[in-house]
């Protein structure tokens, strides 16, 4: 008994480690022809699926995760909308690879994994992820910087169509490890990864990145022998002020790429405002931000992108029912993450970086924000070896 449970612990850690290796990668995909039907999916995804049953499982012997009520309105008016929708095929297929997907594989069974493996393993292994993540980063951006397309977005093959998503899955990640409690010789070595995803970020020319790891930053920054984070008022005020900046904030600096980067962002906004307005109970149905086309300029020149923000998406697709089920859910796995928190730790701000990080991006239904939710959460869960 004593060697298969080795075994199994062995075989958790292996697919642990796999998983958050391809967690920042978007693109990196497994593409399975299986007759009439192709299975194309991002690795981690494809990883995640397979903890579906452990997490199920543990479902029927009574662990119950945080925020499943929430959760349950959100996937409820995607259900209604999808059936409701003029694409109900299209619909229904959206809505069960993305928020029932996520919600089982990371909700439930990622979170299932990281609860039952040792603290330090779980660090070691995001460490190894970041340092790979951030070199690849690195590597890519002075190639980019070189050929003179500092503030445009590109590709890195068969890893991601946008080098910039690369850093925003970063930036949460870096808080983790700077406040993970370990050893001082491992907290050299973390710091120095955090260092590296530090540049990375910053040679990224990513706002959001920058804006998310600036704000978790504040935990650790003292004025007068106090903390910034212990000021009630401060978190959430630059919080604010930093959504503010990465929306407007172009226009101050007068940068022309930036500034077309923000009117597209307002053509995205003006569709899932009127996704909204067209079905403001339940919403559009999923997947309705990507399949509908605009027709006047300055909007058809983002047609085929996603909504970039948690609010656009979940309100245009899952309208209000879906916005108060989503907010519901991220205030009780923000709840449990808080509450374990002590001066130092890193899981809080972490968590608070990732939910700014989804007011400005295309995360919200992806394994680069899921899969960090799930380590966060995972972390937290009662039932974790210490």
């Amino acid at each position: 008994m004593a060697g298969t449970a080795a075994g199994v612990n062995r075989l958790a850690v292996a697919l642990l480690a796999a998983l958050l290796m391809a967690w920042p990668y978007i693109a990196l995909d497994v593409h399975l022809p299986l007759g009439g039907w192709d299975l194309d999916a991002p690795v981690a995804d494809v990883l995640a699926l397979l903890l579906v049953p452990w997490g199920a499982w543990r479902l029927v012997r009574g662990h119950r995760p945080d925020g499943a009520a929430g959760y349950l309105v959100l996937v409820g008016a995607g259900l209604a909308s999808a059936w409701i929708a003029s694409d109900r095929v299209e619909a229904l297929h959206e809505w069960a690879r993305r928020p029932v997907f996520y919600g089982l594989a990371y909700g439930l069974g990622v979170t299932a994994l990281v609860a039952a493996i040792d603290a330090p393993i779980v660090r070691r292994a995001l460490a190894a992820a970041v340092a790979v993540a951030a070199l690849i980063s690195l590597a890519t951006s002075a190639g980019r910087i070189l050929a003179g397309d500092t503030l445009w977005y590109s590709a890195i093959a068969g890893l991601t169509n946008n080098h910039k998503t690369v850093a925003v899955a970063l930036a949460p990640a870096l808080a983790f490890l700077w406040g993970s409690p370990a050893p001082e010789a491992e907290r050299r070595v973390l710091r120095g990864v955090v260092v590296l995803g530090v540049l990375a970020l910053l040679a990224s020319a990513s706002r959001t990145a920058w804006i998310s790891a600036g704000l978790a930053a504040t935990w650790w920054i003292t004025w007068r022998g106090r903390a910034w984070a212990d000021r009630p008022w401060l978190v959430p005020t630059l919080a604010v002020l930093g959504f503010v900046a990465a929306t407007y904030g172009p226009i101050a600096t007068r940068s022309i790429p930036q500034i077309d980067a923000m009117r597209s962002r307002y053509s995205i906004d003006k569709r899932s405002w009127a996704l909204f307005a067209s079905s403001p109970l339940v919403g559009a149905s999923p997947g309705q931000s990507v399949r509908t086309e605009l027709v006047r300029f300055p909007e058809y020149r983002v047609n085929g992108v996603d909504a970039h923000g948690v609010v656009q998406k979940v309100g245009a697709e899952y309208g209000l029912l879906g916005l108060a089920g989503y907010g519901a859910f991220v205030w009780a796995t923000g709840r449990r993450c808080r509450r374990r928190h002590r001066p130092g730790d890193g899981t809080w701000p972490a968590f608070v970086a990732l939910h700014l990080n989804l007011l400005l991006s295309t995360e919200t239904f992806t394994q680069t924000h899921w899969a960090m939710w799930a380590l966060l959460v995972g972390s937290t869960r009662d039932d974790r070896p210490e």
